[in-house]
């Protein structure tokens, strides 16, 4: 199979899965936004962040690395996936009693620390189960993973609706994650084990060395990545502001999770893109071609309609999703819609950097790119809230954006897109958006504004030879 092909193929099993993936999630927020409150919600907000940080620990980069060094020589796929596993659950434990002490230092009330232990155990079980996705996704096999993905999440997410159902409420939702970790984990062990490779725990200091090593600058960069939004959330959850911490997290969260559906297509794409950029890595011509076609497509197909979506309807999204009483975040999500743009924009780049060996390179300005998000976001926060906290949260991806771009010049000598071809995607997305706006200002009713939006970006679109033909190539993979 042709790299473009195969490239398609699995980006289109990952897009799939992640698709299905966010519709099960978003019956999950749209229901427990209703029945948790903003004050629950922002709870269950913040316990996500903890738990992001303490499977982090048990990461520190390790995936991405192994994909990549897999990728390139699957001869020793056993032995060094046997190391990584035993690694992996070995710095997820160890990383527990740190994670206790952080929560009591902050002093959070017992019962949110009772439940952030419990979703520390959980993160274990997890970082397990989650370890088998480096194999398949190394080997490039995609399909397999999309399909255990979808099942998983529609048995989460649906139990999820269940307990709130029941009125077990957040301690409930916490439980059942940890039995539906403990039990994922305990299936995928057994089938990897039978179907796909002797796995086995290996206990090698010397090797571990050896990978921590290697995989140090992806822990480095995944975590200055995602600490953006979730430090914002522990912020929130801290400062004094217009709003109570919890109420700010609850206001924060909804928009932020709206914004997270967009990076469906583009982070399907990047773990799609990873294993054949790295087997391609000599091939500049390879790589540049397939940075220039994904962001061309990714700008027409999610980051357009996400801005016009954000920018011209965001009290309608709000509303429709979460309910009316989450209006006083509207604001927000226009924010949001164009941070995550901005972040869409990057992840062909992000793909591209992540398979060099020149990636440590990067370290320095993620440091920055975090620490100019903290200095805005503590002012903004204690006089904006949540709103501050989405502004900072902006400004630290258009920054991100300009970095790089830089380094992808100066590490593979990669431009940027081609000038002409973009000029011809950008001056129809300028005239569309200030049509819009023409018309926002006029007053026109929503409905007629909607259809006139929709009109005007589909006929876009269509006109496109070179994304009918994308599309076309994208159902011929999955198929």
């Amino acid at each position: 199979m042709r790299i473009g092909s195969r490239l398609i193929q699995n980006t289109g099993f990952v897009f799939i899965a992640g698709v299905f993936d966010r519709i099960f999630s978003l019956f999950f927020i749209i229901y427990a936004a209703r029945i948790l409150g903003p004050g629950d919600f922002g709870l269950y907000a913040l316990i996500g962040t903890v738990t992001f940080l303490f499977f982090y620990f048990g990461n520190l980069g390790i995936g991405p690395m192994a994909i990549r060094d897999i990728a390139r020589d699957k001869t020793k796929a056993e032995e060094l996936f046997s190391h990584i596993l035993s690694l992996r659950i070995s710095l997820v434990i160890l990383s527990y009693p740190f994670i206790v002490l952080v929560v009591n230092l902050l002093g959070y009330p017992d019962d949110v620390k009772h439940l952030i232990y419990v979703a520390g155990l959980s993160a274990i079980f997890s970082t397990f189960s989650s370890s088998f996705d480096i194999l398949y996704k190394a080997f490039e096999r995609f399909k397999a993973p999309s399909v255990i993905s979808v099942l998983v999440s529609f048995l989460r997410n649906m139990s999820n609706i269940l307990i709130l159902y029941l009125g077990f409420g957040l301690n409930g939702i916490i439980w059942i994650s940890f039995l539906g970790a403990f039990l994922g984990a305990v299936i995928s062990g057994l089938w990897i084990r039978s179907k796909f490779l002797k796995y086995r725990f290996a206990f090698d200091l010397s090797t571990w060395k050896n990978i921590l090593l290697h995989s140090m600058p992806f822990a480095i960069l995944s975590f200055f990545q995602q600490a953006n939004r979730h430090l914002n959330i522990l912020l929130l959850s801290k400062l004094p502001g217009p709003f109570p911490g919890d109420v700010a997290m609850g206001y924060y969260n909804p928009p932020s999770s709206v914004g997270k559906v967009a990076m469906m297509l583009p982070e399907s794409f990047r773990q799609a893109a990873l294993p054949t950029i790295s087997s391609n890595a000599e091939n500049i011509k390879i790589v540049g071609k397939i940075i220039d076609r994904s962001t061309k497509s990714l700008l027409v197909m999610v980051i357009f309609p996400l801005i016009l979506a954000t920018t011209f309807f965001p009290e309608e999204i709000i509303t429709i999703i979460f309910g009316k009483e989450y209006l006083p975040s509207a604001p927000a999500l226009t924010v949001f819609g164009w941070a995550y743009a901005f972040q869409v924009f990057n992840a062909p780049v992000t793909a591209t950097l992540s398979a060099s060996k020149e990636i440590k390179r990067f370290i320095p300005w993620a440091m920055l790119v975090l620490g100019i998000n903290i200095i805005l976001a503590v002012p903004l926060i204690l006089y904006y809230s949540f709103l501050g906290a989405a502004i900072a949260f902006l400004v630290s991806k258009v920054i991100e954006t300009a970095f790089r771009r830089y380094l992808l010049q100066n590490i593979w000598g990669i431009r940027g897109l081609d000038l002409q071809g973009s000029f011809k995607l950008l001056a129809p997305m300028a005239i569309i958006f200030v049509m819009i706006l023409l018309a926002y200002l006029s007053s026109v009713s929503t409905e007629r504004l909607l259809i006139f939006t929709a009109i005007l970006y589909l006929a876009y679109v269509f006109s496109i030879r070179d994304l009918r033909e994308g599309v076309i190539s994208f159902i011929g993979g999955l198929r």
